[in-house]
């Protein structure tokens, strides 16, 4: 599959989506709110706040991370068939070493902040994100940074990082990934039944999550068969249906439900691999280098929002905005930051475990 590189790009983009979900969290006053207080009055104003909505689906984007990890999981790795003694030194290596490095920074962020920079946004009882930062900081102690170490979601995790939620699933994954590479499409279809039965009867999520990284294994499978073709032919159409899905996901994670909207992201996710698999040729260099600092991104980004978020604050003598500058300009910021994070945290690791593999 000369494109596969090109499934880079999600990783990027989705990363981005993520960002933009939680920026909107942490400044912005909130859609319901906002209408109410604000109001919409012309074109403009409906144009701008549905374009806010259009963020709306951050979990659903780490969902596509999911579908995307096993996918690239099983390209790279899925002739292995007995020792695996590298391959768990090298994933556990690439998820935490920059992990550690953010886990560090995350816990100095939200100290400074709090001590130094900006006690006012210390405050419980006022909104939800003041108030995970309260709890967060009351909570940090060696304890809680060791069930941090270990994704132990219970409390806040420490340094106020909620995005940490998601490696426990990926790591679960990497542990089980030498099983699932036994499994044939039959042993898939039943382990994703199986894991769905048992969401419902215990409602642990950790067997929630596994169906997706399963379900990148079955789009490996069928991406990867000779008579594979794209599903849909004319590129235009293409296009207009997967702004037709993503329109469709973000809606449904707010008009219907959150586990609906999980089910549309896989429908969506197909059209994803398929289109950019079949018809992105030439990938954009910049949107391969933001695949490039996704990860970084991702672990990083919500210190860098909760710092700039600080300074903001302090400046504005406020703690929400009903305007959207302070919004895009944390993205911004986090975007800018997690370059130089990437250089000096990622890359190397990435390094050290290319040096393993030789």
């Amino acid at each position: 599959m000369p494109n596969i590189k090109y499934l880079h790009i999600i990783r990027g983009l989705a990363a981005l989506l993520v960002v933009f979900f939680h920026a909107k969290y942490v400044f912005w006053v909130g859609g319901t709110i906002y209408k109410a207080d604000i109001g919409l009055h012309t074109a403009l104003d409906y144009f701008l706040f549905s374009l806010d909505m259009m963020s709306s689906c951050g979990k659903e984007c780490v969902i596509i991370f999911f579908i995307l990890s096993a996918f690239v999981i099983k390209y790279s790795n899925g002739d292995r068939h007995g020792q695996w003694g590298s391959f768990y030194k090298k994933r556990f290596l690439r998820i935490y070493i920059p992990f550690l490095i953010s886990l560090i920074f995350s816990i100095v962020v939200l100290v400074v902040c709090i001590k130094m920079i900006n006690p006012s946004i210390y405050v419980n009882g006022f909104r939800e994100y003041n108030g995970r930062i309260f709890t967060a900081y009351n909570e940090l102690s060696f304890a809680q940074v060791i069930k941090t170490f270990f994704f132990i979601n219970t409390g806040e995790f420490s340094g106020a990082n909620y995005a940490y939620w998601s490696l426990g699933h990926e790591l679960i994954f990497y542990i089980l990934f030498p099983l699932y590479n036994l499994f044939d499409k039959f042993k898939k279809y039943t382990a994703i039944i199986i894991f769905s039965l048992l969401f419902l009867v215990t409602g642990l999520e950790v067997f929630y999550y596994q169906v997706f990284f399963i379900v990148g294994l079955l789009f490996y499978d069928f991406f990867t068969a000779a008579s594979a073709r794209p599903v849909i032919k004319n590129k235009l159409l293409y296009i207009a249906v997967l702004i037709f899905f993503f329109i469709t996901v973000n809606i449904s994670n707010r008009a219907i439900s959150e586990k609906f909207s999980d089910m549309v992201t896989i429908v969506y996710a197909f059209f994803i691999f398929d289109y950019v698999l079949y018809f992105v040729s030439k990938g954009n260099k910049l949107w391969m280098k933001l695949g490039d600092i996704s990860y970084t991104l991702y672990l990083n980004h919500l210190p860098l929002l909760l710092l700039f978020y600080s300074f903001i604050t302090l400046i504005k003598n406020r703690l929400v905005f009903y305007d959207r500058a302070p919004y895009y300009l944390g993205v911004l910021f986090a975007l800018i930051m997690a370059i130089p994070l990437y250089y000096l945290v990622e890359k190397p690791s990435i390094r050290v475990i290319k040096t393993l593999k030789n």
